[in-house]
């Protein structure tokens, strides 16, 4: 072998020595070097009615009310793996006064650059505390045909508290990233108003899907102006689209019903009115006063037939149908009323 292709041979090798060295720096370089304990760590709902103590896995992905104050105990310890001096730890939060606690330090920034420096890297991470208020629900929504624009809207918004290990030159914002510490907790605003707003058009759209027998264009509309930012708007559309459908309901005998005792009241009072007034002279009250005594039957026997509708209505599961029978049962009553009302009028005007 001459010695330039010995010398070219060798290049060759070093080359490769050093490019399997760098890979190996850079895998060391991307190494975990700290761990958070999902386990271990937990939150603490601070609002007096809502107290309770959720640990950190099940607490993930919930949903939350505006103004609830919130404090996270938040576990981390050390992997093993070589920590550089210029490792940092980034606490980064979207919780409205916030407070963080790390070691016998505070802060009320909502991202703090914490354990910097060979000796806090060589103690034992302390426990990270923070306490804050959820946000309110607003979010980025999407408007047909303007979607170029930025829109915010009343919808279930992201809240996030993250732990990132990095490099900063500033002390202040991280420069590098080199390791996020998972699961990073992430979890929904709400409010009370939303939750409300949500169970209304389930029940409104519910109902009248019930009487249509399918999901309409509308009842996707409908949805999708609760998503996008506008649950109080979705709300009052599904009452009013389901309102005709409901009505459609409604037992069209009773309306007849209903409509013909109307006629007979009035009637009756109209006659009463006339006589009393000494018009019809040469009539025959006793044959005005026998026609209402038969309309007071007929009233009565009108208020037995409802009286069987508001039966059947009080034994339906449907909550409406049993509303509608509480009603008719109110009805009935009036209706006993007025029929012995018409009675009182029959005999008066047989006294004429």
């Amino acid at each position: 072998m001459s010695i330039r292709r010995l010398f070219y041979t060798s290049l060759v090798v070093l080359a490769l020595a050093l490019l399997v060295l760098s890979a190996g720096i850079g895998i060391a370089a991307v190494q975990d070097v700290l761990r958070l304990d999902e386990d271990e760590s937990y939150v603490n709902n601070l609002e007096p009615t809502r107290a309770n103590k959720t640990s950190y896995t099940k607490f993930l992905d919930s949903k939350q009310f505006e103004g609830d104050r919130l404090e996270f105990h938040i576990y981390v310890s050390k992997t093993g793996n070589p920590i550089l001096d210029d490792y940092v730890l980034e606490l980064r939060t979207n919780l409205e006064n916030p407070v963080w606690k790390f070691g016998d330090d505070f802060s009320h920034s909502a991202n703090w650059i914490v354990w910097k420096g060979k000796e806090e890297h060589e103690r034992m991470v302390p426990k990270v505390i923070l306490s804050g208020d959820v946000p309110k629900p607003i979010r980025k929504v999407k408007e047909p045909e303007f979607e170029a624009y930025d829109i915010y809207g009343i919808g279930e918004g992201e809240v996030y508290v993250e732990l990132t290990v990095g490099t900063s030159k500033d002390g202040a914002t991280l420069e590098t990233i080199i390791q996020p510490l998972g699961p990073s907790m992430k979890f929904l605003s709400t409010s009370e108003g939303i939750q409300d707003a949500k169970s209304e058009i389930e029940k409104n759209l519910k109902e009248a899907r019930g009487m249509i027998g399918k999901e309409t264009d509308l009842e996707k509309d409908i949805w999708k102006l609760y998503e996008e930012g506008h649950p109080g708007w979705a709300s009052m559309l599904s009452e009013h689209y389901k309102e005709p459908v409901v009505a459609e309901r409604q037992p069209l005998g009773l309306y007849v019903i209903l409509f013909l005792i109307v006629g007979l009241i009035l009637g009756s009072g109209l006659v009463y009115v006339y006589v009393s007034r000494g018009g019809g002279k040469g009539v025959d009250v006793s044959q005005i006063s026998a026609e209402l005594n038969d309309t007071s039957g007929r009233i009565e026997e009108k208020s037995s037939s409802i009286n069987a509708i508001s039966t059947r209505f009080a034994r339906s599961e449907d909550d409406e149908k049993r509303g509608v029978a509480r009603d008719l049962i109110r009805i009935r009553a009036s209706l006993n009323e007025i029929s012995s009302e018409i009675r009182t009028i029959a005999d008066r005007i047989k006294e004429r």
